[in-house]
């Protein structure tokens, strides 16, 4: 399993059906919340895949991997956390 993650083509999947799940949940009429949880959710994980996968951080050195992987974390969550507030 693990190696099949760590393919570049089905991480290229997996990154492209994130990418069109977000984009029909963001035209969609859904409640604000959950589609900023979700979209949230989704470029949390696209985040990781670009930063173990495509950048080969797999391997490179903890700091500069977590640094990497914290931005992917700490935007997304900081933008959801804005659009909530806004929302209600």
């Amino acid at each position: 399993m693990n190696r099949l993650i760590n393919n570049v083509h089905f991480s290229e999947i997996i990154l492209i059906v994130l990418t069109l799940v977000s984009t029909l949940l963001a035209q969609s009429n859904s409640q604000t919340n959950l589609v900023a949880i979700l979209v949230t959710l989704s470029v949390v994980i696209k985040g990781q895949q670009i930063v173990d996968v495509f950048m080969e951080l797999k391997r490179a050195q903890a700091k500069w991997r977590w640094l990497l992987l914290s931005y992917a974390i700490l935007v997304p969550t900081i933008l959801a956390i804005i659009i909530y507030t806004r929302s209600t």
